[in-house]
């Protein structure tokens, strides 16, 4: 790959002695934009810089083409350094200049790098739908090639989905192409993910057969930063195995061909999982020089999921040493950053349901005035006929208005449901977290549901209160399983763990639109009627009156569940302790309209659900 790059390079000097004209102008460009794909991987600030040369200079002299493959790369490289939102940009633009040059195989190619970004980012159903596209145009215009690497695309989202049937038969499907094909990269690269799914599936013998032929393959092509991909994943084996000095042989080595390639990524990967094992081994200071040069060219790159993944083993080191402080902050790091890439993503994909929304509703309006100006247009020719017309448009449009309404609320209806399926979802992910509440949230809502009802509230309030309530906890997948289920009296720093709950709820969703207060709610759920609750410390009406409800209905729930720490009260015993603290604790209103509810046999504590 050097020698490649360095002959470009020697070639492009040449090559700028000459004015960039005509033919010569074209194979710049062309020139520009090879070295841009040949230095992606290890040098991305550089392959971008080539890039862009090239799309100056394709703009400059009317070449299309050259223009589209310029934005093309730029979008690989920017990528490459997983800033993604850009990248898609640019995949865009290249897709625009194809569709214009009706270049089928250059549409398609933006399909794949678009799928392959969303694969990066973990939106795989939207990867998918890219991915099928790519393969449609491929399998139309026979590039075997291509439609072996689309194959490819579709097993790595169905492995990442967890569905590893799926995923052996597209690998398979694109492995029998390539060895028919004779491509040696695409096969190196088959033998890569059969030996990734192996490992998954845990037959470590046959992944470990699938890495050496695909090593083998790199060697004899002299990919450097294929070769060091390869080591990487033997490492992985190994460390399954528990062979760590092995193991450690094959990150070292892996990590060393990504410092002579300078592939950033390469380095903060691989220090990473030295650092893993060097934990494990008990070299605690060894361990934490390469965590922390993989947490700062993580940072440096704006490799956000790498940098996760850093402050996640950080915080996994610091807990082996016994240092729960630096544990806790480290963790916080990496609990704050994963809630940023969620919202993030989650905040885009409502962003680009509302664009394509308002795009579909321009197209219609533009063809209601395109209707009105051939209205026009007649009624120039012939007046009487054009009246008839109009009348006729009016009763079309009557029905339409009809049918556009029922649509309407059709769709509000789905709408609807899929945000309480959303609330729902989420509510048994929080289950998920501490067994010991299973089904809490929903035994709170519906608590909670009926004291909304006999405090009056309307029928819309009363479901805000019971969606809300469903996900109440939500903070709660973030604090340790340990802390969540562990017996007995927690110590400070745990309980102060768990206080963090109520406000990295508020985090999570307070980015995501809902037809509800939910976040605001979520932080206030802890806030109690004398202001001694947390986090803010509110008291009486400042608390909204949703959380106030919530407040009761938590407490009322949770003695009469049982929970590794204490034993279960009755529901009498849970209302004579919500009387004796209105007032001080609890909204007065809410704790009798609780009591009303409980004394006409509304709810049923869990034991009795059970």
């Amino acid at each position: 790959m050097n020698s490649e790059v360095a002959a470009l390079k020697r070639k492009l000097k040449k090559m700028r002695s000459k004015p960039p004209a005509g033919k010569t102008g074209r194979a710049r460009v062309d020139l520009l934009n090879d070295l841009g794909m040949a230095l992606y991987k290890s040098k991305p600030f550089m392959s971008e810089a080539y890039a862009k040369e090239a799309m100056v200079l394709s703009e400059r002299i009317g070449y299309r083409e050259g223009e589209a493959r310029s934005n093309k790369v730029i979008g690989i490289a920017t990528a490459s350094r997983c800033k993604y939102y850009e990248s898609m940009e640019y995949f865009n633009i290249a897709r625009a200049i194809y569709i214009e040059l009706d270049d089928r195989k250059g549409i398609a190619g933006t399909y794949t790098n678009v799928g392959v970004v969303y694969s990066d980012q973990s939106r795989l159903d939207l990867a998918l739908d890219q991915h099928l596209k790519a393969l449609t145009i491929y399998e139309e215009i026979n590039d075997k090639n291509s439609i072996a690497h689309s194959l490819n695309c579709i097993g790595v989202v169905f492995r990442k989905r967890n569905n590893l049937e799926k995923a052996e038969y597209y690998y398979l499907k694109a492995l029998s192409i390539r060895e028919n094909t004779g491509d040696l990269p695409g096969l190196a690269m088959s033998y890569n993910n059969m030996g990734i799914l192996a490992n998954e599936s845990g037959n470590l013998e046959s992944a470990l057969d699938y890495h050496t032929r695909s090593l083998k393959l790199k060697e004899e092509l002299a990919d450097n930063r294929g070769i060091s991909v390869s080591y990487s994943n033997i490492g992985d084996i190994y460390m399954e195995l528990e062979e760590y000095s092995k193991s450690l042989e094959y990150y070292k080595m892996s990590l060393s061909i990504g410092e002579d390639i300078s592939d950033e990524k390469n380095i903060s990967t691989n220090c990473n999982k030295i650092g893993h094992i060097m934990a494990l081994l008990g070299e605690y200071d060894d361990a934490f020089e390469y965590l922390k040069r993989g947490l700062q060219i993580s940072v440096s790159i704006g490799a956000r999921i790498l940098e996760s993944n850093s402050y996640k083993e950080l915080s996994d080191l610091y807990k082996a040493m016994a240092d729960y402080e630096s544990a806790f902050m480290y963790y916080k790091e990496y609990s704050t950053l994963e809630q940023d890439i969620f919202s993030e993503n989650s905040a885009e994909t409502i962003t680009r349901l509302q664009v394509r929304h308002e795009t579909e509703q321009k197209e219609k309006e533009a063809e209601l005035y395109y209707l009105k100006n051939v209205e026009l247009q007649k009624e120039i020719n012939d007046r009487k006929l054009v009246e008839s017309q109009l009348v006729v448009q009016e009763h079309l449009l009557e029905e339409r208005v009809k049918d556009r309404t029922i649509e309407l609320q059709q769709s509000m209806q789905k709408l609807k449901k899929s945000v309480e399926g959303t609330i729902h979802t989420l509510s048994k992910i929080i289950e998920s977290k501490d067994p010991y509440t299973s089904g809490h949230q929903l035994r709170v809502a519906e608590l909670a549901r009926l004291i909304a009802i006999e405090m009056g509230f309307t029928e819309d309030n009363v479901e805000a209160i019971f969606m809300i309530s469903l996900v109440h906890d939500i903070g709660k997948i973030s604090i340790p399983q340990e802390i969540l289920s562990r017996p007995g009296e927690l110590s400070k720093l745990e309980r102060e763990i768990v206080q963090t709950h109520s406000q990295i709820g508020y985090d999570i969703l307070s980015k995501v639109e809902f037809p509800w207060p939910v976040a605001d709610v979520i932080l206030q759920h802890q806030e109690l009627y004398d202001g001694s609750g947390y986090p803010n410390g509110l008291k009486g009406n400042e608390i909204m009156i949703e959380a106030r409800i919530i407040a009761v209905a938590d407490v009322v729930e949770a003695m009469t569940s049982h929970r590794p720490y204490r034993s279960i009260s009755s529901l009498e015993d849970a209302i004579k302790e919500i009387t004796l603290y209105s007032g001080k604790l609890y909204d007065p209103e809410v704790v009798e309209a609780c009591r009303k509810v409980v004394t006409r046999k509304g709810f049923n504590s869990a034991t009795e659900h059970d």
